[in-house]
């Protein structure tokens, strides 16, 4: 006896109806192959009345008896190449009425080519793939990575992610051959991990000078957190977003890592850090505290000194500003 497998929802009421003018087909359906169920569900999701049918009974007949190829002649005008194999892989559980419709038009149409290049490769084809897929660009429409993202919204953060890095400078047609491999979202971390520590960091607040040198790539961000043994580069997100900046101080065989942080509009002196976060030569915080002095920058906590245009005026005859909720860079 072939497996019974239970379902729900608008087919089940739909089999049901069937059944009481043709007895057995509910049976049917719940005994049929996962694939001439998504069949059976594309046929009576097209909008075939029992009128265009016949009759309930001779519908329930059709079927029952009919090839999978038939029932889809059926259902539709046009029968794309790869449709029925697409249903075949939909998975045990059929889905909402517009999710067969749906995956007919777009597989159909030619204003998707690559979805439907992608959907002849998905090894599952369900609502959720195909939402990842649309929302991907078409150059990131592959299998692989279809199947590796969990959510619309890792989609979009994928491609957000593609075109910032595009952006900053990053060769986009290397990036999109390095995700051919992906198969899991740790592989897809990795991914943005090394190519995001590839890219140029905004300009540095304050300008090099002997003893002082900003940190400019990614890339040095992540040396000066393996050679001082801290945490800097988890702070990338933030020096791109120019939220937080970094360079190292050097004086003699001493060395330490300065971390800036920018607050209601200016930037400021969060610390000076030696190695593994210790405390460092109070030379070299003499030496970095100078510098940044000289361009504006003082330690945090500090009101700093208005750089806006009437800031004079501010300072000299006591007019208020508004603590730098306005941003006027």
């Amino acid at each position: 006896m072939a497996k019974i497998t239970p379902f729900g929802g608008w087919l089940l009421q739909r089999s049901v109806e069937i059944d009481e003018h043709f007895p057995g087909f509910s049976g049917h359906m719940h005994r049929c192959s996962s694939e001439r169920r998504h069949v059976i569900a594309a046929y009576l999701s097209s909008g075939i009345s029992a009128q265009n049918a016949g009759s309930l009974t001779e519908m329930g007949r059709f079927l029952t008896h009919s090839s999978h190829d038939d029932i889809l002649h059926a259902a539709f005008k046009s029968l794309p190449k790869g449709y029925r194999g697409a249903l075949a892989r939909g998975g045990p559980q059929p889905y909402a009425r517009r999710h067969y419709r749906y995956l007919h038009a777009l597989m159909t149409s030619d204003l998707r080519a690559s979805i439907t290049r992608l959907i002849q490769h998905l090894p599952r084809v369900n609502p959720a793939r195909l939402r990842i897929a649309r929302i991907l660009p078409p150059d990131l429409r592959r299998a692989n990575i279809v199947m590796a993202i969990r959510d619309p919204r890792t989609a979009r953060d994928l491609a957000n992610l593609l075109q910032l890095l595009e952006d900053a400078g990053a060769d986009r047609a290397a990036m999109v051959l390095a995700l051919a491999g992906i198969e899991t979202l740790s592989h897809l971390s990795d991914w943005a991990r090394r190519w995001a520590f590839r890219i140029r960091l905004p300009e540095h607040p304050a300008p090099a000078a002997p003893g002082y040198v900003p940190v400019q790539t990614g890339d040095e961000l992540k040396r000066i957190a393996i050679r001082h043994r801290n945490c800097t580069r988890n702070y990338l997100a933030n020096a791109l977003e120019r939220r937080s900046a970094f360079a190292v101080v050097v004086e003699g065989k001493g060395e330490a890592v300065v971390h800036l942080i920018r607050e209601r509009g200016a930037w400021t002196l969060d610390d000076v850090y030696g190695p593994g976060n210790s405390a460092p030569a109070p030379n070299l915080v003499t030496l970095a505290t100078i510098h940044l002095a000289k361009h504006g920058i003082g330690p945090r906590g500090q009101r700093p000194r208005s750089q806006n245009r009437w800031g004079a005026l501010r300072r000299i005859a006591g007019h208020l500003d508004y603590e730098g909720d306005f941003d006027l860079e």
